[in-house]
């Protein structure tokens, strides 16, 4: 191989590299919520997901300032284990909202930060994180937890919704959705008082009438992402090519 070839190879592979070192992908929601004025957080416009090689993060974006009493669900049916999961509605501590078919995961946020966690015969706490960016105030949050905290693994596909409440279980609930990323126009919740919200009204991910969610409209696939490390070695080892050929041509 000659210089210019070597030369091009490499600046390829580290390009390569860059794209490869996470997975991103952008899910566009209604923008719409059941209050009259979503001046809070509470219409989700979009979602964005990507993954390296042992975390997941999720990018919830809003079409105003998110409010301090703004609450997010991110529910997950992950592909082949939908008998396994959890066919129930409530989680663990947030809003009267789940995933008939099957919820295997869920993230439930509390304002500053989210919990992590799996169902298996009941939920499981797998640790607590801040935001990363955004929060109060934005029109954002972001959110980083471990792959292994939500069950997933490079390979694994599994269907996701974003939905946003006004409180949490413990604080009066349970309340249904305001507004959801699988949703053409607003959730159907049977009324819009603040505290308690209709208990009986639940927002089913799955089967409810504004859901995008059976057609699998938010599906992400676990891409496999080398570590770091991985392509440190694979610089290294490129550029030590390219020198050897160098010695070769100055002797």
């Amino acid at each position: 191989m000659n210089t210019t070839s070597l030369r091009t190879s490499i600046v390829i592979g580290m390009a390569l590299a860059a794209v490869s070192a996470s997975a991103q992908t952008t899910y566009n929601g209604p923008g719409t919520s059941l209050d009259a004025s979503p001046a809070d957080g509470a219409a989700i416009s979009s979602a964005v997901v990507n993954n390296d090689a042992s975390t997941i993060t999720f990018t919830i974006n809003s079409t105003e300032a998110q409010a301090s009493y703004i609450f997010y669900a991110i529910e997950f049916q992950i592909l082949g284990q939908a008998g396994n999961g959890y066919t129930g509605f409530s989680n663990p501590f947030g809003p009267a909202v789940g995933i008939s078919t099957g919820e295997n995961a869920v993230i439930d946020t509390y304002g500053t930060g989210a919990t992590a966690y799996t169902y298996s015969g009941g939920w499981v706490n797998n640790g607590s994180v801040a935001y990363t960016a955004g929060g109060t105030g934005d029109t954002y949050c972001t959110i980083t937890v471990p792959l292994a905290s939500l069950g997933l693994m490079a390979g694994n596909s599994f269907y996701f919704d974003v939905v946003s409440t006004y409180t949490s279980q413990p604080n009066g609930g349970p309340q249904a959705a305001y507004g959801a990323l699988d949703s053409t126009g607003y959730p159907a919740e049977a009324n819009g008082s603040y505290n308690p919200y209709a208990g009986n009204t639940w927002y089913d991910s799955a089967t409810d009438p504004t859901s995008t969610f059976a057609s699998g409209a938010s599906e992400y696939t676990v891409q496999a992402v080398p570590e770091p490390a991985t392509w440190s070695f694979l610089g290294l080892g490129m550029a030590g090519m390219l020198g050897k050929v160098l010695r070769r041509r100055n002797q």
